[in-house]
């Protein structure tokens, strides 16, 4: 039987997933007044260097999140097999880390690109973010409370 906590962790980490993947790889990273919209996969080589700077932070992101499933779900095996113990504490340090990089990853493609395309706006087109930016946000908002969450967790159980 499964731990209530760990059940609720790894729902969170599915439901993070899903937002970041359909964040990163849908074309409405940026809208223009006009309705076009802009995307950052795949990687135009004609966009500045800003937009490569905020591509890379989404694409590793994105990694980190299949790094951290995969992180729980070998510390949910060893939950299952021998309980909470200390040596499952550096395993949920590791997903601490990856959901405090994405937070921060996310805050850096974000700050990037916002900034950039408020200087691009001007009287005639103005641009925005998109639904995929938000999508994104919610989901460094869920890895924020994942954060914290196995912060106290951890704290808690594996003494």
């Amino acid at each position: 039987m499964i731990d209530q906590k760990l059940f609720i962790l790894g729902i969170l980490l599915v439901f993070a997933f899903v937002l970041n993947a359909i964040g990163v790889f849908t074309p409405c990273w940026i809208v223009d007044s006009f309705g076009f919209t802009s995307r950052i996969v795949p990687y135009n080589r004609y966009a500045p260097l800003w937009f490569l700077a905020a591509t890379v932070s989404m694409y590793l992101s994105f990694v980190l999140y299949i790094f951290m499933i995969l992180i729980y779900t070998y510390s949910l095996l060893i939950v299952h097999r021998k309980g909470y113990s200390r040596s499952v504490k550096k395993w949920f340090s590791l997903i601490t880390n990856a959901s405090g990089m994405i937070v921060c990853f996310t805050v850096l493609a974000l700050i990037l690109i916002g900034v950039n395309i408020s200087k691009a706006s001007n009287s005639s087109d103005s641009y925005t973010l998109g639904y995929s930016a938000w999508l994104c946000v919610a989901s460094a908002v869920i890895s924020l409370g994942i954060f914290f969450n196995v912060v106290f967790f951890v704290h808690k159980e594996c003494k």
